[in-house]
């Protein structure tokens, strides 16, 4: 496949490159009526959440995401599945020209034809890396959303976080439609130079229900429903998501918002890899991709709230702040097992020992788990959480 020449981690901070390539493919992003997600954290499960909600409305969805935990085709579903081998094949082959493009380039592009040629009447699009430069911004979205700003790829998107949501910023602007997260903190709204992005509390209320429920109202409508996915911090992501829906049905792309289909799209959502329970080499294994501070952070929150004391499988990329996610998990679980990870941009085990002093050493995820008793969760990266749930039971 043309993506294993193509260095994944490869970043190119500018859009020209693509630009010309998707015109040459006769730019099928123009197509698209298209939802764009940016952030440090929350993307991906606000993205699920939407196009869920979408499809129980009977839109033709398409959702591109990124990374992807297993099979590159995760990363392009269309209408709730992901894309067969075969077909993100084709679309990668005409791609197979254009030496220069970067592995996330390359995908996008074959997303955007896969949308294109399918009829999607909306794509929801999860953004790889800040709001400027990120190949995702081609699609010229209609509507974008901001789930929160964090200080990840700081060496790409500056060294704090004024700067990093100015960067954020640039791709709310280019939209007619822009809301913002209620994780957004307050003091950086004037730094992402949108003044007309509506916050999305204004636009659907979400509060604690009955029995662990959520409480959602909009203009006349209410419902109590389910979390789809667990965590406090879900909430505010599914109130992103919400808000979001109710703005297409102000770009006359829904008629409205219907209160049971919402019921029924959340109700669908599966979105693996956060805070979700698998069983691998017979054992139950909590995973979350908590793979930076701001991640770890909620991640240690939820464990605050939960009675049993899980014993951590740990391991990250080498750009993370190691010492920092360790000061917030280790005083929250038992024993901590680490492992490198197979990838060329893996934290070396030393470090790691370093920041978790004490912790058992294994040579993969599978042979951490064995050092472990139970209860065992996973986190620090969405390779780690993808190493393990490849080897799941019955997968």
């Amino acid at each position: 496949m043309i993506l294993s020449r193509r260095k994944a981690g490869r970043i190119r901070p500018q859009l020209d490159g693509l630009r010309r390539v998707l015109t040459a493919l006769g730019d099928p992003q123009e197509s698209l009526r298209s939802i764009l997600i940016v952030g440090t954290n929350g993307k991906g499960s606000t993205a699920a959440m939407l196009e869920a909600v979408l499809r129980a409305h009977g839109v033709v969805t398409g959702l591109y995401t990124s990374p992807h935990l297993i099979r590159v085709e995760e990363r392009v579903q269309l209408d709730g599945r992901p894309v067969n081998e075969a077909e993100l094949g084709r679309r990668l082959a005409l791609l197979d020209r254009f030496t220069d493009l970067t592995y996330f380039e390359t995908l996008t592009a074959a997303a955007f034809k896969i949308f294109s040629d399918e009829g999607v009447e909306v794509a929801v699009l999860e953004a790889g890396m800040g709001g400027s430069w990120d190949a995702t911004r081609l699609a010229g979205s209609t509507i974008a959303g901001l789930t929160n700003v964090g200080s990840d790829h700081c060496r790409w998107l500056g060294d704090d976080r004024r700067t990093i949501a100015r960067d954020k910023g640039r791709a709310l602007a280019a939209a007619d439609r822009a809301v913002v997260g209620r994780e957004v903190d307050r003091d950086l709204l004037a730094d992402l130079g949108v003044p007309d992005a509506v916050s999305a509390d204004l636009l659907v209320e979400c509060v604690e229900g009955p029995g662990c429920r959520v409480r959602l109202r909009w203009d006349d409508k209410e419902v109590i429903a389910e979390m789809p996915l667990p965590g406090e911090f879900q909430r505010d992501n599914l109130q992103l998501a919400l808000a979001l829906a109710r703005q297409t049905v102000e770009a006359g792309w829904l008629s409205e918002l219907d209160p049971q289909r919402v019921l029924e799209g959340l109700g669908k959502v599966r979105w693996p890899g956060r805070l979700s329970t698998h069983r691998v080499a017979g054992r139950k294994v909590l995973v979350d991709c908590a793979h930076n501070l701001e991640a770890a952070r909620a991640l240690a929150q939820y464990l605050g709230d939960v009675e049993c004391r899980y014993n951590l499988v740990f391991s990250c990329l080498d750009d993370k702040p190691v010492d920092e996610m360790a000061a917030v998990l280790r005083p929250l679980v038992a024993d901590v097992a680490v492992c490198p990870l197979a990838d060329e941009r893996a934290m070396p085990v030393d470090r790691l020992l370093a920041a978790f002093r004490g912790a058992k050493v294994a040579e993969t995820p599978l042979t951490c788990l064995e050092q472990l008793r139970d209860p065992v969760l996973a986190a620090g990266s969405v390779r780690l959480v993808g190493q393990l749930l490849a080897d799941e039971d019955g997968a």
